[in-house]
């Protein structure tokens, strides 16, 4: 009659740990699914396509379909935005018109037919116009606060005055960061995209080439300008606004406003 041998210790407490590491795990489990059912709880959820890995420009919805870079997930429904993608099939024979991050939501408007898809820069440019740089610093460019799709005046230091030379230009480009474009070429405004969480993505810029589109005489202006080594700021628009007569300042009339008054 064989008899059973004794378990040994070292694999009892072994299989003590595996037990416990498996509840562990399970119970971390449990609060991060609890965790995430109280934060929707008072969320209506639906459906949405989001993008899982960084999405290049001009990838052929083919591929995004089959390479991974989507997966369909539950978000609160009042993050979907209007044009949101129900049907990957839709992207089918379409390509990204332009780079997509991580957790944006798929919407319509990323893609287009190849043809359509294909925007040059030139096409942005207004009917009568042409597109010219400068270089200006930090300081001088509103501290990098202007985006593509802003306006700006452009004022020059010359003869020892500070004067406008051309106001509510439209900035094309800030170094190789340009405004979002349509399918038939026009510009819009920049804007942030939405993302799954319901933020947005603001575009970053700090570079110091601002392109405008001016007429070709103002161009001319411009180059000058910055030829001479005249100084040139930039003064950043609100929307809406209109070019307005603004005398030149100088020495003789900087302080035209008088002493400040004496406080308390």
């Amino acid at each position: 009659m064989k008899t059973s041998r004794p378990i040994p210790k070292r694999a009892l407490a072994v299989g003590a740990a595996v037990v416990v590491g498996l509840v562990a795990a399970f119970a971390a489990y449990s609060y991060l699914h609890s965790a995430q059912t109280r934060a929707y709880d008072n969320a209506k959820l639906t459906s949405a396509y989001v993008v899982t890995k960084p999405l290049p420009q001009g990838l052929a919805g083919a591929q995004v379909i089959t390479g991974g870079y989507v997966a369909r997930k539950q978000v609160p429904a009042e993050f979907r935005p209007a044009g949101a993608i129900t049907n990957l099939a839709d992207i089918e024979g379409t390509q990204a018109v332009a780079p997509i991050a991580a957790g944006q939501i798929l919407v319509a408007g990323m893609f287009a037919s190849p043809s359509a898809a294909q925007v040059t820069f030139s096409r942005a440019i207004p009917a009568g116009d042409v597109a010219v740089t400068v270089s200006v610093s930090q300081v001088q460019g509103v501290a990098g606060l202007p985006q593509p799709g802003d306006h700006v005046d452009i004022m020059v230091t010359a003869a020892s005055t500070e004067q406008y030379l051309l106001q509510n230009v439209p900035v094309l480009a800030i170094g190789t960061q340009t405004a979002p474009q349509s399918s038939t070429g026009t510009s819009t405004a920049a804007a942030g995209t939405a993302s799954a969480s319901g933020t947005t993505t603001a575009p970053a810029n700090g570079s110091g080439l601002f392109t405008f589109a001016v007429s070709p005489l103002d161009a001319e202006r411009i180059a000058f300008a910055e030829q001479q080594g005249l100084g040139i700021y930039l003064a950043l628009e609100p929307p809406g606004s209109k070019p307005a007569a603004v005398a030149p300042a100088n020495q003789g009339n900087l302080f035209t406003v008088g002493p400040l008054a004496a406080t308390g």
